[in-house]
């Protein structure tokens, strides 16, 4: 791990090491770092794929179509949005809208680790596969392993679909409800 990034105690310390960031490609192409948002103490980690096109304008994390619908999808669930830290395993969006690469991800995985370092999360939710491959076993196939829980030193994982692919049709959007349902039944606090 980049020493200066290992050294940051707080988010917004790393945050400003990640937006001059150009370890990888992404950084040539990027509009705005993704850095992510949310408490930096919260029992939730909501993690990603990569940057969509509103996404890289903001600079914000689940905007747009998606972000709305996975506010719905948190409220259904019992889970304040406001009170889940989200962010990407990728934090610049990579050209048209395609999956990150893996020198990508590993560009922003010490990012990622300090983030979770810092905030000390309770539960990780990996949207998607790239998310459940980054930080769960990068051959799992969502099948397997979504909805069910994986214990990390930590903080215990959960992998769902993407709420991508609930706006596709190729998901219903009641097992995300059920997925975060879990989550919420395990934090009380929540």
């Amino acid at each position: 791990m980049n020493k200066t990034v290992e050294l940051c105690q707080t988010l917004d310390e790393l945050k400003q090491i990640c937006l001059s960031c150009q370890n990888c490609e992404l950084g040539k192409t990027r509009q705005r770092v993704v850095f992510g948002e949310g408490p930096s103490d919260a029992e939730i980690f909501f993690l990603g794929e990569a940057p969509g096109a509103r996404e890289d304008e903001t600079g914000r994390p689940f905007v747009g179509r998606a972000g709305d619908l996975l506010t719905e999808l948190f409220a259904k669930a019992g889970i304040d949005r406001q009170r889940v830290f989200i962010t990407g395993s990728c934090k610049c969006r990579p050209p048209k809208n395609r999956n990150p690469r893996k020198p990508e991800l590993n560009a922003c995985r010490p990012f990622l680790e300090r983030q979770l370092a810092i905030i000390k999360p309770k539960v990780v939710i990996c949207s998607g596969l790239v998310a459940a491959h980054n930080i769960l076993d990068p051959k799992a196939r969502m099948a397997d392993v979504r909805g069910r829980w994986f214990d990390q030193q930590h903080y215990r994982i959960l992998p769902t679909y993407h709420p991508a692919a609930v706006l596709r049709g190729t998901v219903k959007a009641e097992l995300l409800v059920e997925d975060f349902q879990q989550v919420a039944a395990s934090l009380p606090n929540v």
